[in-house]
C-alpha cells in the first residue's frame, strides 16, 4: 500500500529539517557499535569515519531530539491548535490520530529488540547499550510510557524515550487548547515557564525541555504566519535577519560562548522559518523525493538500534572485529537504515495507521 497524502509543498522545508534531525540522531548513536554490553570499548569520538564533516552531530547529535520536538509543537499548532479548541477535533479523535500513527511501529520494534536483547544477554550475560530490560521496563514500553518516571532508566529500544515524553505534552497541548491558550503571548509564557523551571534546576525530567521546545516550534508556527502577512521587502529582511542571528549564534557557539542547549533553542525556530521560506523545489520528483525522506525519520529513529543490536550479535559482541573506522560502514549503516525506513513506511507505517483509524474512528 502506498501513501496517498497529497505532498504539501508548502511545508517541504520542515521535512528537510526532519531528516536533518534524524541524521544527526544516527551519528550520535554510531558510538554504540563499540559497546560491550554498556561500556565503550576503544571508542575515540575524533577517530570515527567523516568526523571533520560530521562533527556537530558526532559532538552534540543527541539535541536533534530537541529539534525534533520543536517540528512537533509546529505541526501541532498549525493543524490541531484552532480545531482542537473549537471542540471540532475530540478527545477521542486526537487520541487515536496519534495511536494510530505512534504505536504499530513502536510495537513491532519493541518486540523486535526484546528478542534480540535476550539473545545478546544469553551470549554476553548483560544488555546491549541499554540495562533495564526487565519486566517492568517491558510493561512500561508497552505503554508508551518507558520515560514517564523520569529517572533515564532506558531499556530495550532506548531512542523510544523521547517519543513517551513527547506522548505527555500532547495531552498537555490537548487540555491547554481546549482552555483557548491558543494565543501568541499565552504560548510565550508557557515558554518561559518551562525555561525558568529548566534554569532553576528544581527537576531533571525531561518533559520540561519537551514543553520548552515543542511550545517553541508553536511560538515559531505564529512568526511564520506573521511573516507571510508582511509586505515581500519585509519579509526579504527579516529572513535575512534570521540568518544572520544564526550565524552568529552558531560562531558563538563553535567558540564556546553559546551552550549547546542555549544554540539549539536558537537553532530551532531559525531553522525552521528559514527552510519554509527556501524550500520550494519546482519539480514534481525533487518535492517527492523530499516528502519521502521526511516520512523515513520515525522509522529509522526506531529502526537503528534493533539494526546495532542485531550485528552486534551477529558479531558475537566484538566490536574489535567490525570496520567502524572506514566511511562506508557509516555510510552504510545509515543507507540501510534509511532504505529500511522507505520500506516500513510504505508497507508497514502507512497500512497499519489505515487500519487503525478505520477500527477506531470508522473510517
Amino acid at each position: 500500500m502506498r501513501p496517498t497524502s497529497p505532498v504539501n509543498h508548502s511545508l517541504l522545508g520542515l521535512e528537510v529539517l526532519r531528516f536533518a534531525c534524524a541524521i544527526s540522531v544516527l551519528v550520535w548513536h554510531y558510538n554504540h557499535f563499540y559497546m560491550v554490553g554498556g561500556t565503550h570499548q576503544g571508542f575515540e569520538v575524533t577517530a570515527q569515519p567523516m568526523y571533520a564533516l560530521l562533527k556537530p552531530f558526532y559532538e552534540a547529535g543527541w539535541l536533534g531530539v530537541q529539534v525534533f520536538w520543536a517540528l512537533s509543537g509546529f505541526i501541532f499548532f498549525w493543524k490541531y491548535a484552532q480545531p482542537v479548541q473549537q471542540g471540532q477535533v475530540s478527545p477521542w479523535r486526537f487520541a487515536a490520530l496519534r495511536f494510530s500513527r505512534l504505536y504499530p511501529l513502536h510495537l513491532i520494534t519493541l518486540l523486535a529488540v526484546a528478542a534480540l536483547a535476550a539473545w545478546y544477554q544469553a551470549q554476553h550475560g548483560a544488555g546491549y547499550v541499554y540495562q533495564f530490560n526487565d519486566l517492568p521496563h517491558f510493561g512500561l514500553q508497552l505503554l508508551l510510557a518507558s520515560d514517564w518516571p523520569g529517572r533515564s532508566e532506558w531499556s530495550f529500544n532506548g531512542p523510544i524515550w523521547s517519543v513517551s515524553i513527547e506522548v505527555l505534552v500532547y495531552g498537555l497541548f490537548f487540555g491547554l487548547c481546549r482552555l483557548g491558550l491558543t494565543r501568541w503571548w499565552q504560548v510565550l509564557g508557557i515558554i518561559a515557564a518551562a525555561g525558568a523551571v529548566y534554569a532553576s534546576k528544581r527537576t531533571d525530567h525531561p518533559v520540561v525541555l519537551c514543553v520548552f521546545f515543542f511550545y517553541l516550534g508553536g511560538l515559531t508556527h505564529f512568526a511564520h504566519q506573521t511573516l507571510l502577512r508582511l509586505a515581500p521587502k519585509a519579509q526579504s529582511l527579516a529572513v535575512m535577519g534570521a540568518a544572520a542571528l544564526l550565524a552568529a549564534g552558531t560562531a558563538a557557539t563553535a567558540l564556546g560562548v553559546l551552550r549547546p542547549m542555549f544554540y539549539t533553542a536558537l537553532l530551532a525556530p531559525t531553522a525552521i522559518l528559514l527552510l519554509l521560506r527556501w524550500v520550494h523545489p519546482r519539480g514534481a520528483r525533487t518535492s517527492q523525493l523530499i516528502a519521502t525522506l521526511g516520512n523515513t525519520t520515525y522509522a529509522s529513529y526506531l529502526l537503528h538500534f534493533p539494526l546495532q543490536l542485531l550485528v552486534a550479535n551477529l558479531s558475537g559482541g566484538q566490536p574489535e572485529n567490525l570496520p567502524l573506522s572506514e566511511p562506508y560502514w557509516l555510510l552504510g549503516f545509515l543507507g540501510i537504515t534509511f532504505a529500511l525506513a522507505v520500506a516500513v513506511y510504505r508497507w508497514v507505517e502507512v497500512p497499519a495507521q489505515a487500519a487503525l483509524r478505520v477500527k477506531l474512528l470508522g473510517r
